[in-house]
């Protein structure tokens, strides 16, 4: 029997300790082939236009996944070969060379990886056409008939290329070895645990404070973001070692000193045990609840990008079309010079047919039939008025704009927003995109002056009132109808927009290409200036969604991968204790401890050792994220706790399967 054999045959004796390791090898490169197969499939280049770019996303996602596969790999293949160093010690006392116990160790570690690749390539091909789906799905593109099935054959070779390295470097760690031990210290090698770190309540309490000083920082972001986003990352990381090393250490301590439930039953063994266990696994339960952080965050917030596309579409262009018919700025007086300088390059105009020719337009799509069309008329003033950039100054001149009351309440119903006006004679109320959140101060109870008139901003909101294109100043203000009235007259600075409403305005691909021409042709001769003259929402819509859709879709799969990954990581953990612990439980049963009572006391001390790296990711997740939402001012609660949920799921899935392995190994 030759050395390939043997080690054929140890694989397939071992298969059922090998196949959580085999399995999160197989779909890393499953997921590593399916990104690289969309890199360099040209057909989904051409399906998506202008958008061709995100093969650079595609590789550098592999790249991510390649890198996290490669330590992965890694550090299991460490772990199976200490679980073997007794099994290599027999092996050389039989007389077996060390030159030979290498090779078998290679040969195992490079038939393992070559079945992982075959596997996971074949799966990845099948699946190929499934994935598209997927993501185009979720980027709402409605070309899959357009798709054929096809497999790049550069993705095929890559794949085989990058992870047959990986491989070769692994296998040739197994084969050097037992050029690094004694023969003593592999007969020992099960018995070692990890160095077991010092408990000190002092330090324990450290790790508490540093982990809530960088929460605390993480809700002041915006107060230092460059100082205070590393204090928070700083602090954070570094607490959540000690919070692992020492405090949680120290908490399971005094769970001892009550006696009464320490005594109860096998309490006592299942407590000490779960120090143990806690104490060799400290750095590496921080290390995944760090890990479940980042993945926890990162997958929170493209999923949340992905449930608010619709929403941020629909915030810079709340109608269906909008297009700008007369505009009128002169640069006559002192009032309106700031107005003019910004606008040098617009002409006046007027068009009056556009309104005609777009509803021309619109009669050849029955589809898309309009539902309603307003016109409204904005002044534009350049004046004093209150900023709100921390950074900047309390006052500043800039331009905004203006409509009556009448009219925004009209908007208002129309859009369907939670606003509601009633203005009294010297109130105003502003419009902005991020009034509420972090990155503004508020405008409420602030005054400025408007002409000869005094005006308190008595509300505000970040609503979109208007299409953010059309009108070329971020502050709309609200004014009641006497004041705005009493200003018109004495203003010659307005502008004139049409909006449109359409049924099924998502899938207005046609009649929205005609607007555009339309609009192009209308414009052309008036400025070359960057303020849009043209709005649609149909256009938002698609970036809003494509891009977030693609995100997401990344985001997904990238957290996946590192969830089975750290998830394999504890399994590999426990089970390696298990063989030290085999003594420990046969003892237990010896002396009368039924097996529903081993089971439970196993099922509670894993249940722990995976609940704590969980819990603590949840947690430096959550503070990250509200970051976000206090940024984007809205609630982010609904795709969080989605998030949460799925991620937990298969966390926990990893815990009934090391639970059933542990509990089969140490009582069998």
């Amino acid at each position: 029997m030759s050395l390939f054999d043997i080690a054929f045959k140890n694989i397939k004796r071992n298969f059922q300790n090998y196949f959580l390791y085999f399995t999160s090898i197989a779909f890393s490169i499953l997921i590593y082939f399916t990104f690289t197969s969309l890199q360099f499939n040209e057909q989904i280049g051409k399906a998506m236009g202008a958008k061709a770019s995100i093969s650079g996303l595609f590789k550098g996602s592999a790249v991510v996944i390649l890198v996290f596969a490669g330590v992965f790999i890694w550090y299991s293949n460490s772990f199976f070969t200490k679980k073997r160093k007794k099994e290599i010690a027999l092996y050389s006392m039989l007389g077996l060379k060390k030159k030979q116990i290498g090779r078998m160790l290679f040969y195992e570690t490079v038939v393992m990886g070559v079945i992982a690749l075959i596997v996971g390539i074949a799966l990845g091909s099948l699946l190929s056409k499934g994935f598209i789906a997927l993501l185009f799905k979720l980027m709402d593109l409605q070309v899959m008939k357009t798709i054929s099935f096809s497999v790049p054959m550069k993705a095929i070779t890559q794949t085989i290329g990058v992870f047959a390295i990986i491989f070769l470097i692994i296998s040739i760690h197994s084969y050097s070895l037992i050029y690094r031990f004694k023969l003593i210290d592999l007969f020992r090698a099960e018995d070692r645990g990890e160095s077991q770190p010092k408990v000190s309540t002092i330090i324990s309490l450290l790790g508490v404070i540093m982990v809530g000083s960088g929460y605390y920082f993480a809700s002041n972001m915006f107060k230092s973001p460059e100082l205070y986003a590393l204090l928070t990352i700083v602090l954070t990381i570094s607490g959540t070692y000690i919070l692992f090393s020492s405090f949680v250490v120290f908490m399971i301590k005094q769970l001892k000193k009550n006696k009464k439930r320490y005594f109860n039953g096998i309490n006592m063994i299942g407590t000490s045990q779960l120090l143990y266990r806690i104490k060799g696994n400290a750095r590496t339960l921080a290390t995944i609840a760090i890990l479940s952080a980042t993945t926890l965050t990162a997958v929170g917030t493209t999923f949340s990008m992905y449930y608010f596309a619709d929403k941020e579409a629909r915030s810079s262009s709340p109608y269906s079309y909008g297009f700008v018919t007369e505009r009128k700025t002169l640069n006559t007086n002192k009032e309106t010079k700031s107005l003019a300088n910004e606008n040098s390059l617009l002409k006046d105009f007027k068009k009056d047919n556009i309104n005609k020719d777009f509803e021309n337009i619109t009669n050849k799509y029955p589809k898309n039939k309009i539902e309603g069309k307003y016109k409204i008329s904005i002044l534009e003033k350049a004046l004093i008025f209150p900023k709100t950039d921390p950074k900047g100054p309390s006052e500043a001149e800039q331009t905004i704009s203006l409509i009556n009351e009448s009219t925004a309440k009209d908007l208002i119903k129309n859009s369907k927003l939670d606003v509601k006006l009633n203005l009294k004679e010297k109130e105003a109320f502003v419009f902005e995109r991020f009034v509420g959140s972090k990155l503004a101060k508020s405008f409420k109870g602030k005054t400025f002056k408007l002409g000869n008139e005094a005006l308190t901003i008595s509300g505000e909101s970040s609503d979109g009132l208007l299409p953010t294109n059309l009108i070329s100043f971020n502050s709309i203000v609200v004014v009641s109808d006497n004041v705005f009235n009493r200003i018109q007259k004495s203003s010659d600075n307005y502008l004139n927009l049409s909006l449109y409403n359409v049924k099924n305005e998502t899938s207005a691909k046609e009649l929205t290409e005609e607007f555009n021409t339309l609009t192009k042709n209308t414009y052309k001769d008036i400025s070359e200036n960057t303020f849009m003259l043209s709005s649609d929402y149909y256009t938002q819509y698609r970036a809003s969604i494509e891009g977030s859709g693609l995100i997401v879709f990344i985001g997904a799969f990238l957290g996946l991968v590192f969830l089975i990954c750290t998830g394999s990581i504890i399994f590999f953990k426990q089970l390696s204790e298990s063989n030290a612990d085999k003594f420990n439980y046969d003892i237990l049963k010896k002396v009368g401890v039924s097996n529903k009572e081993l089971k439970g006391s196993i099922s509670k001390q894993i249940g722990i050792v995976f609940l704590l790296p969980l819990v603590v990711g949840i947690a430096h997740s959550t503070f990250a994220l509200k970051v976000l939402e206090s940024a984007l001012s809205m609630s982010l609660l609904k795709p969080i706790l989605i998030t949460y949920v799925i991620y937990s799921v298969i966390y926990l899935i990893y815990y009934f399967i090391t639970v059933r392995a542990y509990y089969k190994a140490v009582t069998q």
